[in-house]
């Protein structure tokens, strides 16, 4: 569902017709669009938004071609990943522009914060024909350090034609250092903004028309310290004092001490020269984020005589009273922030008792309006709890599908403690959130038993039941106990009322997984279809892009590649808001994607979808980004870049640590770390794992940890163990073993109709004949998974073996074995056209390499091919691993190749070393 945008935080704000221009600071402005960023840095009340906005409309008036100014007014509520990412995209997106680059993708919510979505961002902005500045006001209301990371690396890579502009009252954390040191750093502090003498002088005796001596603006000035704000409000005093110099005179004179005493004398000056009505409307509406006519009529109610409160706003206006107006047709306002906040503690100091009327008032009014997030946050305020709890319980699934799981959680915090409690409905709704954002187990079932005893005994306790009985099926999604999960499911569907679509969807689409767990391929996918459309219809994406993912995933497994793309493609779309912008669901699908671009060889693509995935689904909880690690690692290793594989293997290891949910993801991590100590030549590392697993000739027998099923980890997990397994047979040159393992799991691949698993296992038994000596079993191997494989367009399948198989693929196009296909996947290894039907991979032994092998780099190259780990040789020669690090990168590039398994091959090839066994 799309994040409602406030339209008035978009807008420049209008240049004051009593201005004091200032062409020094417009001078540095126009400077600092030589560099990346220009840091408008000061306490409140210096004038910065006021500079910015003249700035940017001489700059947008004035350039040719004219430049596009991008404005966000921040607030406290963009620290919602979510909702910054939105104001993001409509800020940078021109108002006749297309929408995201890419045609048909469209630009997704708050993806763009961490580093995947900058080359979408970089790319669509650095397509515009004009050149853009983008501002970011009051940026100090910033406290998430996701979008602080964002700016960060979209400052490391900003496009020629953006600029970035913040203006803040604290440095941000930003690498400022780093900007400054390249010359990428304008900045403006406060010294810099501070009023000059002169500056103050025009002020004080044009704009406002003081007529004070020039001794008197002196003594302001210096006693302000050229603050705008408190040179704006002293102005305001001296225009109800006597007119008298010597007056004046003293009134500066008694001006002392710091700022924020200042500030309070002034403001108490400043409203008590007013007449108390309007004393009223300033302290009364103080409490308002934003200021309209008719929602100021509504908070202060109509009273005889009170003139239309839009004509109060005009006139605070004209008057410079400390009033900003947010749009052109100045139909809503706000206040100065600095005033606003003193305000409100002087109302809070005098009238404390009208704050629950006002916010009950500005609650009801914004509740009229459908400004949802308004409401509540009023209500919270003016501790109505058990108002701001209906509200959120009203708007609890809406908010949730909207992807606002921090706003959510956020208000349920604000909540006295219990009050959560009280509704069982949006007790339910926290229980799920809480789940869904990874807090501790123990959270979520202490709120479960809590919502059972509810269920005991309300009147509408069977409907809690069937609730209930949905979130711990849910739950039991990730013990993977799907017998438990089935029977839940059952409960559930007897329980809630047909009324209840949204999770009778959930419940339908656990039914369908528990099918697919259970081998009834056919069932659940027909089932997930059902779902699919059900939740779709219902205005339910999370379900129904979840089951979409899982049909695209059921795909695949049968080998129909381009139908899974086909469905993802269609998640997308349904996981799109009406502002064209991925809610965080379509996480699953970029998953999806992401792996099949990279099966597809399409290596940049993969990694740009992949990474976006991770961002999306961290807006739910980081472990929701799990599943994405494990291809993206794949993905950075055939790119050549080890050091990001194991830092994506890492991080999935990481997140499976801090998991309560369920132990099946530290089970995963150990298999995944595995398969890449497998690939990369770490044999001891790959051993170490299935001694733990219990895999190898008399190891004890594995534990299996208490939060996941053993039933499914022996049907569904050991068959990916074994299969690991049989890579390390064969990394040790014991192909009989390996043999051993696949047979059986060939016959189980083809009972399950796993054209994927069968592809794979095909390739493995073509190694192993070949270690044997048996060309005519290898080659038949092969043949079938090219067979199984041709239709869908594997490759990664063949090119993730690296030189092992390339001597198997001539042989097999020698045999006119699927000759294009064949040809294909040998180019993308890098062989020429010229090699075909040679008698192995590597080239000749007597053939040099251009550069040869250092003596160390020998050393290292024989440890390699003894099996240990980087960690093991550099223990072995003393040195640093980040040493062995560089050894081993230096002889990929002198071999040519990517991976460690690759490099001992080359290299006994050469006779560089020996050849195991002799």
């Amino acid at each position: 569902m799309a994040v409602t945008l406030v339209s008035t935080k978009l807008h420049t704000p209008p240049v004051r017709s009593e201005l004091v221009s200032r062409p020094r600071l417009l001078a540095l402005l126009d400077q600092g669009l030589h560099r990346k960023l220009t840091l408008v840095s000061a306490p409140a009340g210096f004038g910065k938004t006021t500079l910015l906005g003249e700035w940017t409309h001489r700059l947008a008036a004035g350039s040719q071609p004219r430049t596009r100014v991008a404005w966000i007014s921040l607030d406290e509520g963009d620290n919602d990943p979510a909702r910054f990412a939105a104001y993001l995209a409509a800020a940078l997106r021109p108002e006749d522009g297309p929408g995201p680059a890419g045609g048909d993708a469209p630009e997704p919510a708050g993806a763009w914060l961490q580093e995947s979505h900058v080359g979408r961002l970089v790319n669509e902005v650095a397509a515009q024909p004009q050149d853009v500045v983008l501002v970011l006001d009051d940026y100090h209301l910033i406290t998430t350090e996701a979008i602080h990371a964002a700016v960060a690396f979209l400052l490391e890579h900003l496009p020629p034609n953006l600029r970035l502009v913040l203006a803040t009252r604290a440095d941000p954390p930003l690498p400022l250092a780093r900007l400054r040191a390249r010359d990428h750093l304008a900045e403006l502090r406060q010294e810099d903004l501070r009023f000059t003498a002169q500056e103050a002088a025009a002020f004080l005796n044009q704009v406002v028309g003081l007529d004070l001596s020039a001794a008197d603006v002196a003594a302001l000035e210096a006693r302000t310290d050229g603050w705008i704000a408190g040179l704006q409000m002293a102005a305001l005093s001296l225009q109800g004092h006597s007119p008298q110099s010597a007056a004046r005179s003293e009134f500066v004179r008694s001006l002392t001490g710091s700022h924020r005493f200042i500030l309070d004398y002034l403001v108490e000056e400043v409203l008590e020269q007013q007449h108390p009505a309007l004393q009223e409307f300033l302290l009364h509406t103080s409490i308002l984020e934003r200021l309209c006519g008719p929602l100021c009529d509504a908070l202060l109610e109509a009273l005889p005589g009170r003139p239309p409160s839009q004509q109060v706003l005009e006139r605070l206006e004209s008057a410079n009273l400390f009033i900003v107006p947010l749009d052109d047709e100045r139909r809503w306002y706000r206040y100065h922030r600095l005033f606003a906040d003193l305000l409100r503690k002087r109302l809070g100091q005098e009238s404390s008792e009208l704050l629950p009327a006002l916010h009950r008032r500005a609650s009801a009014w914004h509740e009229e309006q459908g400004l949802m997030p308004q409401a509540i946050e009023h209500a919270l305020a003016g501790r109505d709890f058990e108002r701001a709890a209906a509200l959120l319980e009203e708007n609890a699934e809406a908010t949730l599908m909207r992807s606002e799981l921090a706003t959510f959680l956020g208000w349920v915090v604000r909540l006295p403690d219990g009050w959560a409690r009280r509704r069982p409905k949006l007790s339910f709704y926290h229980a799920w959130a809480l789940l869904m954002s990874g807090r501790s187990l123990d959270v979520v079932e202490k709120r479960m038993q809590e919502l059972a005893r509810v269920a005991d005994t309300a009147e509408d306790g069977g409907v809690m039941a069937g609730r209930l009985a949905a979130l711990r099926a849910y739950l039991m999604l990730f013990r993977v106990d799907m017998r438990r999960a089935t029977e839940l499911c059952r409960l559930a569907l007897e329980r809630l009322p047909e009324s209840d679509r949204f999770l009778r969807a959930v419940v339908t689409w656990i039914l369908s997984l528990a099918d697919l767990a259970r081998g009834e391929a056919e069932d659940g996918s027909r089932a997930l279809e059902g779902v699919a459309w059900q939740g779709h219809e219902a205005g339910n994406p999370l379900i129904a892009v979840a089951a979409l993912c899982h049909q695209a995933r059921l795909q695949t497994r049968q080998g129909h590649l381009h139908r899974a793309r086909e469905i993802l493609e269609r998640a997308l779309r349904w996981a799109t808001d009406p502002q064209g912008q991925w809610l965080p669901i379509a996480s699953e699908a970029l998953i999806g994607l992401g792996d099949l671009e990279r099966e597809w060889n399409q290596l940049e693509a993969a990694a740009d979808h992949l990474a976006e995935s991770i961002d999306l689904a961290r807006q739910w909880s980081e472990l929701s980004a799990f599943d994405a690690y494990f291809p993206l690692a794949r993905t950075r290793l055939a790119q050549g870049d080890l050091e990001g594989a194991r830092q994506a293997l890492d991080t999935a290891r990481q997140l499976a640590r801090r998991s309560r949910m369920t132990a099946l993801d530290d089970l995963m991590a150990d298999l995944q770390d595995a398969y890449f100590c497998t690939v990369t030549g770490d044999a001891a590392g790959s051993e170490r794992w299935a001694e733990r697993r219990g895999l190898l000739p008399g190891a004890s027998p594995p534990s299996y940890p208490a939060l996941v099923d053993e039933e499914y980890i022996v049907a569904h997990l050991l068959k990916y163990e074994q299969m690991v397994l049989a890579r390390l047979f064969l990394l040790r040159e014991r192909p009989a073993a390996a043999l051993d393992l696949l047979e059986p799991l060939l016959a189980q691949a083809r009972q399950l109709g796993r054209v994927d698993l069968s592809i794979e296992i095909q390739i493995l038994r073509a190694l192993a004949w070949r270690q044997e000596g048996d060309e005519t079993q290898a080659l038949d191997a092969l043949a079938e998974a090219l067979s199984l494989a041709e239709p869908g367009g594997w490759q990664r399948i063949f090119l993730d073996e690296g030189q092992a198989l390339t001597g198997l693929l001539h042989r097999a196009t020698s045999r006119g074995v699927a000759p294009a296909y064949v040809a294909g996947l040998l180019a993308a290894l890098g062989e020429p056209e010229a090699a075909r039907g040679e008698a192995g991979p590597w080239p000749s032994p007597a053939t040099p390499l251009l550069e040869p092998l250092s003596e160390r780099e020998l050393e290292v190259l024989r440890l390699l091919a003894a099996g240990l780990s980087n960690p093991e040789i550099a223990e072995r020669l003393v040195v640093a691993v980040s040493t062995v690090r560089s050894h081993c990168k230096s002889i990929y590039g002198k071999l040519g190749v990517h991976r460690r398994w690759d490099a001992v091959q080359r290299a006994r090839a050469l006779g560089l070393i020996e050849t195991a066994g002799t």
